[in-house]
């Protein structure tokens, strides 16, 4: 028989013996707690102890190759890392087909599977989270089911069967017929060693029981999406402040180029007043030089005219 190491110990066992995911001993998995990841919801066994949430290897490869995962358009678990299906659908829809509704948490997220594979939850539809559920459910009450071995046993039996014959003698009825409640103890009995596990009973714990698991499991998908939501916040939120910061900058760098502008143009309005007011200072002298060559030329031709006559 071929003999496969445990991850934890390397010690030698069986590949049946072995957990499935974790490839675990049987003492390894009672030493190290059973945990449920935060993004598939499956449950793995948590070997090194970590403040933040559970987080099993597969989703922790994925967190690290894709980012942050989407909410599954089936199942509505936050596992989608690549794409917007989880890996867990996708697989399941290229081998059983199109998905239907869960006959538990009425999601389109179960498949039409093998008739082997449906007997192993009495034949319903369901889906692989509300499958472990009825399978833990079941495990459960099997166990529960399990009668007493040894002095327990035969004083339990002993103490029903004093009981019946109380009850007999006390509600028979003078015909001889047993009473009603004689009768319901029998049938109780011969219902319970008949059938330890009868589908009205399995139903209604069935119901009670996986009704809180599986609310559990929708409040932590609802807190998980209010987690990744606060997250895009924030991304959203920094990009506008890291926006909002460029675009004071520009306008910053605008009004400086605007002041700049304003300073040349305020120079060269005065540099150009100057010029014309130098310009109209040359242009006022010339005038007045001209008008005294005029003047002495009009005295000139004056006293030539004088003289002349």
């Amino acid at each position: 028989m071929s003999l496969f190491a445990c991850t934890n110990c390397n010690s030698r066992h069986p590949f049946e013996q072995l957990s499935k995911g974790d490839q675990l001993c049987k003492d390894c998995r009672k030493t190290f707690p059973l945990v449920t990841c935060t993004y598939c919801r499956l449950e793995f066994h948590l070997l090194r102890s970590t403040e933040k949430d559970p987080i099993c290897k597969k989703c922790s490869y994925n967190l690290k190759t894709y980012g942050q995962p989407s909410c599954c358009e089936y199942c509505n678990i936050r596992a989608a890392f690549d794409g917007t299906k989880c890996s867990r659908c996708l697989s399941s829809e290229k081998k059983y087909g199109a998905p239907v509704a869960c006959e538990q948490c009425k999601l389109n997220c179960a498949f039409q599977k093998t008739t082997e594979s449906r007997e192993k939850v009495d034949g319903k539809m369901l889906c692989l989270l509300c499958t472990l559920s009825y399978k833990r459910i079941l495990h459960k009450t099997k166990k529960g089911e399990k009668r007493p071995s040894g002095k327990d046993h035969r004083r339990d039996r002993k103490d029903r069967h004093t009981k019946i014959a109380k009850t007999e003698n006390s509600d028979s009825p003078k015909d001889g017929k047993p009473g009603s409640a004689a009768a319901a103890a029998l049938e109780r009995i011969g219902s319970a060693r008949n059938s330890p596990l009868t589908i009205a009973l399995y139903s209604s714990m069935y119901n009670d029981a996986s009704s809180e698991p599986i609310a559990l499991e929708s409040h932590i998908t609802e807190l998980t999406e209010l987690k990744e939501q606060v997250v895009n916040l924030k991304k959203q939120l920094q990009q506008k402040e890291q926006a909002l910061i460029e675009k004071e900058k520009k306008l910053t760098e605008l009004k400086a180029d605007h002041w700049e502008k304003e300073k040349e143009l305020r120079q060269k309005m005065v540099q150009m007043q100057k010029q014309q007011a130098e310009r109209m200072e040359g242009l006022q002298t010339e005038n007045r030089n001209l008008k005294k060559q005029i003047a002495t030329l009009s005295k000139g031709k004056d006293k030539q005219i004088t003289t002349s006559g």
